[in-house]
């Protein structure tokens, strides 16, 4: 199965971002990216793997309540 490779303008649509936060992030490398002949390329894979990490940091950091255990 074939990489999908996404440019700034395809990146940001799927991460629901402007362009220009798009290359913010990457030039200050918090979004896995590579530049290429002056043109920035992401890895859709990448992406993903970087939102679930956020996920899971975020979970880190806030996890959920334990249920309060009712006597009876």
């Amino acid at each position: 199965m074939a990489k999908e490779i996404l440019d700034v303008a395809a990146a940001a649509k799927y991460l629901r971002i402007t362009r220009a936060t798009l290359y913010k992030l990457a030039k200050e490398k918090k979004v896995p990216g590579l530049k290429i002949g002056g043109q920035w390329r992401f890895s859709k894979d990448r992406l993903d793997e970087l939102f679930q990490e956020g996920f899971r940091t975020e979970r880190q950091r806030n996890p959920e309540p334990e249920p309060q255990k009712t006597k009876v």
